[in-house]
């Protein structure tokens, strides 16, 4: 007897099971990929400029490095007088130390102090340059060309990448003879460090005015600034 209501049992939830609706089909889909990219001049550049020493009493290291950042910060505040154009690190010292037939050997101590410099008028960078060039400074670091409009220029490279899907995905539906419906999903993968808007940097090292490093560029090449985009759309 209870063998039987077991069984009654299990077919009822069979019978239940099967009454219940099949679950919705996903739509038909169809999935394309987009690029978009803006390029400009650079409208502004940016570098810092290094002012170390090392002299036997500190002191002594202290006192060149402010003597030349205040000839620095004089010549950068007249090609640079907005109030956010110059900033001025803190002044670093340290001992410095040299190796001599296998020993360490004390030299002095040094002292280092940076200065970075945003230019908003590249036409002003040359000669602002020459000016620093004739001033005891030890190097020209991370001079870089940029954009003042860097989002707006990313956000339109988004809006062409967007543009070039939607073509994708009429070209895919139109080889398949089928229409394209509404969008699904739309998704940005682009981001600052994919574009190249902002980092066109280089060095320059000043040894006894003579040029080491890796030296830079005077004329910037163009900005560009790239976006991916992809899309879902559903299929009519």
């Amino acid at each position: 007897m209870l063998r039987a209501v077991v069984a009654l049992f299990v077919l009822s939830l069979l019978g239940l099971g099967a009454c219940q609706p099949a679950p919705p089909a996903a739509p038909r889909q169809v999935h394309s990929i987009g690029y978009g990219h803006v390029t400009v001049y650079p409208d502004y550049a940016e570098l810092t400029v290094d002012a170390a020493f090392t002299r036997p009493r500190l002191r002594d290291a202290v006192a060149e490095v402010q003597r030349v950042v205040d000839q620095v910060l004089a010549v950068s505040r007249r090609y640079a007088p907005g109030p956010n154009e110059v900033r001025v690190s803190s002044t670093s010292s340290n001992k410095e130390f040299t190796y001599v037939k296998g020993k360490e050997v004390f030299t002095g101590f040094n002292s280092t102090q940076s200065v970075t410099v945003r230019i908003n008028d590249l036409r002003r960078l040359s000669p602002y340059l020459e000016e620093l060039l004739a001033t005891p400074i030890s190097r020209i670091k991370d001079l870089s060309y940029g954009h003042s409009h860097a989002d707006s220029l990313r956000r339109e490279a988004d809006v062409l990448a967007l543009g070039d899907a939607v073509k994708t995905a009429d070209k895919m539906c139109a080889a398949l003879h089928v229409r394209r419906g509404a969008v699904l999903e739309a998704s940005d993968y682009s981001s600052p460090e994919s574009s190249n808007g902002n980092r066109q940097s280089a060095d320059l090292e000043l040894y006894s005015k003579s040029f080491g490093g890796r030296g830079f560029k005077m004329s910037p090449e163009l900005l560009r600034f790239d976006s991916q985009c992809s899309l879902n759309s559903a299929l009519e």
